[in-house]
Formats: C-alpha cells, sequence, structure tokens
C-alpha cells in the first residue's frame, strides 16, 4: 500500500502540474477507488460473490472488451478505438478486464489449490495433473489476450501475461 500511495501522488501531481481540468478528475476516480476498495475490505459477502460468478463476471469484461469492436471510440477522434463512451464519460475496458482476470484466476486456482496439494496421493502424472487444471484459465487468458493482440493493444497484453504467470506461480 505504501509503494501505491507514493505512485499515487506522484501521478496526481504530475496531472495537476499539466492540466488542473484532468487532475481533478482523475483526482475524483482516486477517491471514487479508495471507496470501492474500503467497501470491498469491509463486507466479506462482495468476495464470496465475486468467487463464485468468477466465469460470468470475466464473460462480462470479454464481451465489454467485444463491444469495442463495434462501438469503439476513441475521444481524441483519431487512432485506435479502445473506449467505450456512455455520456461523455470514455473508458477502456480492457482496464476492468485486467481486474476480472484477477478475480477469475484467484477464484479458479483457489477452488483447485487440493487438487494441487493431493497430487502424488491420487496417482496421476503430474503434468497431466497440470495441464488439467491450468487449461481453462490459459483458455480464458488466451481469449483475453487474442482480443488485446486484435486491437493492437500489446501493452496491456504483455501487463495480462504478466498478471497470469503471477497468479500462477503464487498458487503453485
Amino acid at each position: 500500500l505504501p509503494l501505491v500511495a507514493i505512485l499515487s501522488g506522484w501521478g496526481l501531481m504530475t496531472i495537476w502540474r499539466l492540466s488542473p481540468v484532468f487532475g481533478l478528475r482523475q483526482t475524483i476516480w482516486l477517491g471514487l477507488a479508495l471507496v470501492v476498495y474500503t467497501v470491498g475490505v469491509r463486507i466479506p459477502a462482495i468476495l464470496r460473490l465475486l468467487r463464485r460468478y468468477k466465469y460470468l463476471w470475466l464473460t462480462v469484461g470479454l464481451f465489454l472488451t467485444i463491444l469495442t469492436f463495434l462501438l469503439g471510440t476513441n475521444p481524441l477522434g483519431y487512432g485506435p478505438r479502445l473506449w467505450l463512451g456512455i455520456g461523455g464519460v470514455y473508458f477502456q475496458p480492457s482496464e476492468p478486464l485486467k481486474l476480472l482476470l484477477i478475480v477469475y484466476l484467484a477464484a479458479y486456482l483457489a477452488d483447485r489449490q487440493h487438487l494441487l496439494s493431493l497430487q502424488n496421493e491420487i496417482h496421476i502424472s503430474k503434468r497431466s495433473l497440470w495441464v488439467a487444471v491450468l487449461m481453462p484459465t490459459l483458455v480464458m487468458t488466451g481469449i483475453a489476450l487474442g482480443l488485446l493482440i486484435f486491437q493492437r493493444d500489446l501493452g496491456t497484453a504483455s501487463i495480462f501475461i504478466f498478471i497470469y504467470a503471477v497468479m500462477t506461480y503464487q498458487a503453485t
């Protein structure tokens, strides 16, 4: 949290220096994010809801990303159309998709953790167990990566690869 606070403060300071209008907007978004974080940590039912409907959440995130192919726009008027606009407010669906991918991977791998810990007792080859457990995560992450690569959003795609590597390392 201290590192996040330093980076957020540094970013806010830079944005305020460049444009007070965008600085105010970013400050509001940061405040909203802190409220959502605080509510999420304080109410465990929200975490259970995220875990229970992990496939639905990731599918919604993928659907929003697919919508950018049909309804996508760019606030600048030119360049890649990676944003969805609603009433003058634009957002990039790949941003919530990052969080939804983390939710999906954490919930899925937590549900399969007992299989990984019992691999010596169930007499299944280690390789086939890994393939059986990790294949659904590879498929879902691969779909997300495919969409991002097709959109030519390679920076976000590389973040997805990093997220996948860290999550599978942590789970195993």
